[in-house]
């Protein structure tokens, strides 16, 4: 499975970038709406405060991951 993915991702770079893209953009969106979610209505933190946070970290979050893939490159 591993191989398959790798040879699919190997042979073109617009391809593999595509790809990260669209798996950065479903984990970090998913990640969003769990921890707006968790902030504002577990923690009863005031909204404003609570989405301020959570898009900075991910802003973060996803700008390590785009490094650490090589997006960037």
């Amino acid at each position: 499975m591993l191989t398959k993915i790798k040879n699919y991702l190997s042979g073109n770079k617009t391809r593999k970038n595509f790809t990260i893209y669209t798996i950065v953009g479903a984990f970090v969106s998913l990640a969003n709406i769990f921890l707006v979610w968790l902030l504002i209505d577990i923690f009863h933190i005031h909204t404003l405060i609570s989405t301020t946070v959570v898009v900075g970290l991910l802003f973060l979050v996803k700008f390590i991951i785009y490094r650490k893939t090589g997006f960037t490159q």
